[in-house]
């Protein structure tokens, strides 16, 4: 049930529980899958990236994923510029692959790093391209279909390898003939509907074409050729700022002809949006229009027009000659170094998931997410969209292919109650209206799935529609394939996943989550499924890249999750072992709280949940022995010589073995060792005769660099007095909980964080800074525990004085990186191999640290996949070393195996060095201990 759970949803409003779930290798699995539905009587859904937004790729019989292993690029023809793939290939890694011969696939959506080609063409996507090199349906030759029966039809650009097939088309042609040319294909971003206009004879009779944007509706996908286009040789990007939103859609209906390749649009609210994301405050700072100099107010909306050319410089002028044409813009920008072309892009690009959550945190949701007009109507129908909205009392921003008249837009419908789900029904049917009056269509890229089938009788003819329900005839006459969608289409309003149901089973979470009015069901709402964790770029998520389990996925744990709230297919709802089972290869590397385009939290999600799964029940002993590891290396470093003797004894194989068994630790991960003293014991032997004064700092005693590894706190203390800083460290056990948050023992973890307050309150009276040396006890001090403790106002006085070692360190350097006239440290010269720890990567900044290095002449090469896999406890526990191990070789164990012999290996987090520790030959080094090295003689300083 897990896996049938994960699978409810796509990036859609819908709900649909499937009865089984294939992940396809072959064509004779396919043939297979046909042969069961068949025999079952279930409908088959095919399903790729899963990134649908109008609900087209779930349903309740048989769903073919094709995703993970039906993925191979069987060929591609420099020469003919074609590619044969089969339909899991993903946009991305076709584009990759055709860049060797200087091609590239021409649409390119937003999902373009998950999305696969066989859902781009079933859908009919675009991207931001399509003004040059088309839509999906534009840029296939020949697909591969097999039928309810299990053959094999080939659909080429001139007719189909079946007679049969061919005339009952071309009869349906025929009967058909006006109304095809004058309902469809009058403008490019029609897409609703069949695109039977192909069959005419002007167009000829390509039936390849007419099957881009059919949803699944006719049969199986198991090959496309898709023609491929030159990559161009150089781009650069034109913003444009505008008044209003509006005046950018009048402009960009200007755009074609011009030689200009994109004309995207987006409004200011989607940039409010974007900055009303933790750490993005300042988002956007580099577009034109914003913080204007003459006093105006920020633009109202923005172009994104991308020019080519042969060289840099001629894509430059190409984009400045179009500026100079577009007298409404009131500022703009030219860029063409890759680095400020990809930021801006990603503004628009991280549009599908930020819309997701309105400025304020409000929810919005799809349906009315793909309209389009032709685009000299574009303002005037956003102007009437706009006040639609008003009439109903929504809100949405909108963005999308305005040269194409294309908008993308995310509404904050009421949808967890019958008047909600009444009133949305409203909106969609009158915004349905609109759209015709303008001559446009309900879908522009995204298909009609669900959300818009049952609207096409309100754009277009009873003709049209029964020209429909012949062709899907013809292809599907036992009507097995996708039922529900475009013909005989199921309700705009039913089943919705966020609607009525879903929260039988909310109880409180323990934490606040402040950010989405102390709900859990709201928070993992969130997830609306655009699948940016199902990418291979980035460190999100890791679990899902090792093993291409969408149940691995942030959104496939989003979406068990729901189901847990609803209680209907898993319903022992928070004491269900498929959702325990769904979260255990979860990291909790927090990589999805800041990589996530609305910042899903499953780490926070996964502790609440275990938290109750466990509530009077027995845990895995690893929750007791990795889970208060804080207190139990505590009570061992009170009782003189314990931690030699207990090294000692770890020391025979027999004893190591046993301690592992009784303690649920994973049998071939090697035991960690502790300090022979802790640190905290060493500070005290030191006898320092310095006095508290306004360079005083309190060095936080973390259970990892205080027990187990004390030689990174040792040189911290060190660097620090180098410094002139007089360093505090407190006395007794304090610790920030994260391991017993990470085991989901919030209770525990809440009593914790209040003794470790009330120790620490009269340090934080005296308004000293604390130093934290661990990454994630760092993170867990300035992000979590004013989430677990909100009624004490100590968690927000602690929370706001700590500060990251390496931030404290980059102080003591100018703007430029220069150090000042105390900097006691030489240069190194060397490079390093830079693992950062996930939390820091997610969760805070890495750039003060950055920037110390390059101070200190170290070259840093920093691992871009994040989490090293270790994770702390979770890489100890019984089942996860292979997945963790798996997780290191990504890239962080080669890159240390291939560096040069004088390379350091940095690492702040102690799991970090454990992982490097046990996959490679290297030892990893702390930022304190690098800068303890590089101490000046006092002499020479």
């Amino acid at each position: 049930m897990t896996t049938r759970a994960a699978y409810v949803s796509d990036a859609s409003i819908y709900r649909r529980v499937p009865a089984a779930v294939l992940e396809v290798r072959n064509v004779e699995d396919i043939r297979q899958a046909v042969v069961l539905a068949n025999e079952k009587g279930w409908p088959i859904t095919m399903r790729g990236g899963g990134t649908s937004v109008a609900g087209n790729s779930i349903g309740e019989g048989l769903v073919i994923d094709t995703s993970r292993y039906f993925n191979q690029i069987l060929s591609i023809d420099p020469e003919s510029r074609t590619a044969r793939v089969q339909p899991g290939v993903i946009c991305d890694q076709l584009r990759d692959a055709a860049e060797e011969f200087g091609l590239t696939y021409g649409p390119d959506p937003s999902t373009h790093s998950r999305c696969t080609v066989g859902g781009m063409v079933a859908n009919n996507a675009c991207g931001s391209h399509s003004l040059v090199w088309g839509t999906a349906a534009e840029n296939v030759e020949s697909v591969t279909l097999m039928l309810a029966d299990g053959r094999e039809v080939v659909f080429g650009a001139s007719g189909t390898d079946d007679p049969s097939i061919n005339a009952s088309l071309l009869a349906l042609r025929d009967k058909y003939l006006k109304t095809l040319r004058t309902e469809l294909g009058q403008f490019p971003r029609q897409v609703s509907g069949y695109g039977l206009h192909y069959l005419l004879p002007e167009n000829g009779f390509d039936v390849a074409k007419t099957l881009a944007g059919s949803e699944g509706t006719c049969g199986i996908i198991t090959e496309i050729t898709v023609k491929l286009v030159e990559r161009p040789r150089a781009t650069a990007l034109a913003v444009l700022a505008f008044d209003t939103v509006f005046d950018a859609a009048e402009a960009a209906a200007l755009v074609r002809g011009t030689g200009m390749t994109t004309a995207e649009g987006m409004g200011y609210d989607l940039l409010e949006a974007l900055r009303s994301r933790p750490g993005q405050e300042s988002a956007g700072s580099e577009l034109p229009g914003i913080n204007r100099l003459d006093g105006k107010d920020d633009a109202g909306g923005w172009l994104f027009c991308e020019a080519i050319g042969n060289t840099t410089e001629h894509a430059q002028l190409n984009a400045e000659k179009f500026v100079a044409t577009v007298s409404a813009a009131t500022q703009s920008i030219v860029v063409t170094k890759n680095e400020q072309i990809k930021a801006l892009w990603g503004i628009r690009e991280a549009a599908a998931g930020i819309v997701t959550r309105l400025p304020d945190g409000g929810e919005a949701w799809p349906s009315w997410e793909d309209s389009a007009v032709p685009p000299k109507h574009l303002a005037d129908y956003l102007r009437d969209l706009y006040a639609l909205m008003d009439r109903h009392g929504l809100r949405g921003i909108p963005f999308g292919h305005f040269g194409e008249g294309c908008v993308h837009i995310r509404l904050s419908f009421t949808l967890s109650s019958e008047v909600g789900l009444s009133a949305f029904r409203s909106f969609m049917e009158e915004a349905a209206d609109i759209i015709a009056r303008y001559g446009g269509s309900v879908s522009g890229e995204h298909g009609d799935g669900r959300a818009r089938s049952e609207l096409l009788s309100r754009i277009y003819s009873a003709e049209a529609l029964e020209s429909f329900r012949v062709f899907k005839n013809i292809l599907d006459p036992g009507g097995i394939f996708n039922p529900g969608i475009l013909v005989d289409p199921e309700s705009v309003d039913d089943r919705v996943r966020p609607g009525p149901g879903q929260r039988n089973f909310e109880l409180l979470p323990l934490h606040v989550l402040s950010r989405d009015g102390g709900s859990l069901v709201n928070a993992v709402n969130r997830c609306v499924g655009v699948g940016a964790c199902r990418s291979e770029e980035g460190a999100m998520c890791p679990s899902f890249q090792a093993t291409g389990n969408e149940v691995n996925s942030t959104r496939g744990r989003a979406r068990v999750l729901s189901e847990m709230f609803r209680g209907e297919s898993l319903p022992q709802a928070y004491r269900s072992t498929e959702v325990k089972d769904a979260l255990d290869l979860c990291l909790s590397c927090k990589a999805c709280a800041s990589e996530c385009p609305v910042n899903v939290d499953m780490a926070t999600y996964k502790s609440e949940f275990l938290y109750r799964f466990y509530q009077k029940r027995l845990r895995p002993m690893a929750h007791y022995t990795m889970g208060w590891l804080p207190a139990l290396t505590q009570i061992l470093h009170l009782i003189p010589g314990a931690a030699r003797a207990t090294n000692r004894l770890m020391g025979f194989k027999t004893v190591e073995t046993l301690v592992k068994k009784l303690g649920g630790i994973e049998p071939t991960r090697t035991m960690i060792s502790f300090s022979p003293e802790s640190l905290q014991t060493w500070f005290k032997k030191r006898n320092s005769t310095a006095t508290p004064d306004d360079k005083t700092v309190v060095l936080w005693p973390d259970s990892f660099n205080n027990h187990l590894d004390t030689s990174p706190g040792k040189a911290a203390v060190e660097v620090l007095e180098a410094l002139g800083y007089t360093v505090i460290i407190p006395d007794g056990f304090v610790c920030c909980g994260l391991t017993w948050h990470s085991t989901g023992q919030l209770d525990v973890a809440r009593k914790v964080i209040r003794h470790t307050l009330k120790v620490m309150e009269p340090l934080l009276n005296s308004g000293y800074e604390v130093i934290g040396l661990e990454p994630s006890c760092t993170v867990m001090l300035g992000s979590e525990i004013t989430e677990l403790v909100p009624d004490d106002p100590r968690a927000m006085r602690l929370s706001a004085a700590v500060v990251p070692f390496g931030d404290l360190i980059a102080r003591h350097l100018s703007a430029d990186g220069k150090p000042d006239k105390d900097w006691p440290f030489g240069i190194l010269n060397t490079g390093a191999v830079s693992q950062v720890h996930c939390h820091e990567r997610s969760m805070g900044e890495h750039s003060g640290t950055a920037k110390v290095l390059e101070a200190l002449g170290i070259d840093e090469r920093e691992i871009e996949t994040g989490c090293c896999g270790l994770a702390g406890n979770w890489g100890f526990e019984p089942g996860h070393a292979e997945l963790s191990r798996s997780l290191g070789e990504r890239e962080l164990f080669p890159a240390i195996r291939k560096r040069a012999d004088e390379d350091l290996v940095l690492s702040d987090g102690f799991s970090c060095r454990t992982q490097i520790s046990e996959g490679t030959d290297a030892k990893g080094m702390h930022l304190a201990q690098v800068l303890a090295a590089a101490l000046l003689d006092p002499l020479s300083r």
